[in-house]
């Protein structure tokens, strides 16, 4: 009797044993070696035809801000050039001195000749004696205010025009690259924009907002010469810093413009718009989903998500989400960055 209970306590022991293995098997092959066809029914058939996706134009307020990268920079220095031709007699200040517009810089001594006097000698003959040269002075007075930089010594020759010197202002600008497709964002280029320099004071607001072209020279090369000079053209965007902050040159800034706003107009997504600037065209689903119509529509401002649709559809009227042919790669937006 007791040699049959030892039997059945080891067929149980070993029952529990081989279910316990059959179970970490099962664990092993569903964590390492999950089915592939399982793997197969789950991946979506990315040839696959879902539907055609679609949204409506729908009222929201935007405000297009364009925020750019650049530079504290101090401004152009004004030329100081002579007024007359002749030579320096006399410097009023040192190069280097701080100046104030106005104030005499040098001076410049030139000779104007006299007229020639006729007289009639003894004999009747007539006898001309030339006019004596008169000396005359000149001053040449700084511009603007700043810093002189003096080019100029006691005793050089200049002509009228030539530059003496420079004064250099102690205001700076901040300054940053536009691209075209941000100037687009742009209709009316507003006077003021936001200022932050990281670790600097809070942002502030910079006057006087300008947008133009600067050429800088580059080399290029060809068969014939293979470094024969070019030049580039950039679009800069520049605006004084108020006198009151205290910045230095070389600062990196972010600007930010704010080129539009419109409260409670119609919009839709940047990916549903072919074109961002002034027309564009929408795609109207029909019931061949392969050819959707293709309207066009009036656009307004766009934040570089959303874009305003002044006419071509209705708050009713359903378009397509997405481009047709537009893959996730083609919804980054080259005006903001997003999605690329």
């Amino acid at each position: 009797m007791a040699v049959r209970r030892f039997r059945w306590a080891t067929v149980a022991t070993s029952l529990k044993i081989l279910v316990w293995v059959v179970i970490a098997g099962a664990l092993v092959k569903i964590a390492f070696f999950p089915s592939s066809s399982e793997d197969a029914s789950a991946q979506p058939d990315p040839h696959a035809t879902f539907g055609q996706m679609t949204i409506t134009p729908y009222p929201s307020s935007i405000t297009n801000t364009i925020s750019l990268e650049g530079t504290i920079e101090p401004d152009a220095a004004t030329p100081v050039k002579a007024t007359t031709e002749g030579k320096v007699n006399y410097l009023f200040v040192e190069d280097g001195a701080p100046v104030v517009a106005g104030q005499r810089i040098l001076q410049i001594e030139y000779e104007v000749p006299g007229e020639d006097v006729t007289t009639t000698d003894e004999d009747g003959n007539t006898v001309v004696t030339p006019g004596q040269a008169t000396k005359h002075y000149a001053n040449v007075t700084a511009p603007a205010d700043g810093t002189l930089k003096l080019d100029a010594l006691i005793g050089q020759q200049f002509a009228i025009g030539d530059s003496v010197g420079s004064v250099q202002p102690s205001s700076f600008s901040a300054v940053a690259s536009l691209t075209p497709d941000q100037m687009y964002r742009i209709d009316n280029f507003p006077e003021t924009a936001q200022i932050t320099i990281k670790n600097g004071p809070a942002p502030f607001t910079c006057e006087g907002l300008t947008a133009g072209t600067t050429s800088s020279a580059t080399n290029k090369s060809s068969d014939d010469d293979n470094n024969s000079a070019g030049s580039s053209t950039s679009l800069r965007a520049r605006c004084a810093i108020p006198a009151d902050q205290k910045v230095f040159a070389g600062l990196q800034v972010t600007m930010e413009i704010v080129g539009g706003e419109a409260a409670d107009v119609l919009v839709l997504p940047v990916t549903a718009v072919e074109g961002r600037y002034q027309t564009g065209y929408v795609y109207v689903p029909t019931d061949d989903p392969v050819n959707p119509e293709k309207v066009p529509v009036k656009l307004g401002i766009t934040d570089g998500n959303v874009v305003q649709i002044i006419e071509g559809v209705t708050e009713e009227q359903e378009v397509l989400e997405y481009i047709p042919g537009q893959t996730t790669e083609d919804t980054c937006d080259p005006m903001t960055g997003e999605g690329c």
